[in-house]
């Protein structure tokens, strides 16, 4: 038995894939070799290197993962997802700051799913992007954290609170500062609804924006030097929106309410 359990997973696409298939339970050689669209000549070898190696058994013409082949693949999951997250977007995440995320969100980095990353068109730099209006204003809830300060978000969350969206909004001290002091007649109408609620960190972090509803998550990191380029990511997998809730609440349990 040559190589390392490591090289014999992730060394080989076909080995990973007929792991990975696996996972949804046993498997006929037929319908592997449909699922993963490849040949006999190329699948058996493979499979014969999972068996050698105590990752997978055969029942007659059934190929079943061993205990420990469930372990490892489980496992390898969240590194591939992960993985696939950097990857389809390596240039943007390449410069951004992901200070402030805590480890325990960092290690499910992957749950982001299939991430749209969204360029500023510099004609309409301080507008939203027709994906994110067009589906808060369908949210029944939204979750918002921002450490940047963005001229139409204070007349744009009293407009969903009136609408009786519950909505949940956690500012810098800054940002805070600055809603008070300019936009103070938006920020009064915000809090004079029973469907909100307003809160206050401290919390220093590369992340500038958090929007987390039932429909979407809508995301922008500081660059490495600290700037705001106005570039978005949005994500509308079930598992980014589960990430993004807890990620708010990590952001909101370390908030002071404001009355």
């Amino acid at each position: 038995m040559n190589g390392s359990l490591i090289d014999i997973i992730l060394n080989s696409e076909k080995r990973k894939n007929v792991l990975l298939l696996l996972m949804e339970g046993e498997k006929s050689r037929e319908e592997i070799k449909t699922s993963l669209n490849v040949t006999s000549t190329a699948l058996i070898p493979q499979i014969k290197k999972l068996k050698e190696h105590g990752l997978v058994i055969q029942n007659v013409d059934y190929y079943i993962l061993t205990n420990m082949g469930k372990v490892l693949v489980a496992n390898m999951l969240p590194l591939l997802s992960a993985v696939d997250v950097f990857e389809e977007n390596s240039n943007y995440w390449l410069n951004r700051d992901l200070n402030g995320i805590p480890e325990s969100m960092l290690k499910r980095f992957g749950e982001l799913g299939n991430c749209v990353i969204i360029e500023p068109d510099l004609n309409y730099l301080f507008e939203f992007p027709k994906e994110f209006t067009e589906n808060i204003s369908k949210s029944t809830y939204v979750m918002a954290f921002n450490a940047y300060f963005h001229p139409e978000y204070p007349a744009l969350y009293s407009s969903l609170a009136e609408k009786g969206i519950d909505f949940s909004l956690v500012t810098t001290n800054s940002v805070h500062e600055r809603m008070e002091k300019d936009y103070s007649e938006d920020v009064r109408k915000f809090m004079s609804f029973e469907n909100t609620e307003m809160l206050v960190s401290n919390e220093n972090t590369g992340l500038a924006t958090l929007v987390s509803t039932d429909r979407f998550l809508f995301l922008c990191f500081f660059n490495k030097q600290g700037q705001y380029d106005h570039t978005i990511l949005m994500s509308f997998d079930s598992n980014a929106l589960q990430w993004s809730k807890e990620l708010f609440s990590y952001f909101k349990d370390k908030a002071e309410n404001i009355s």
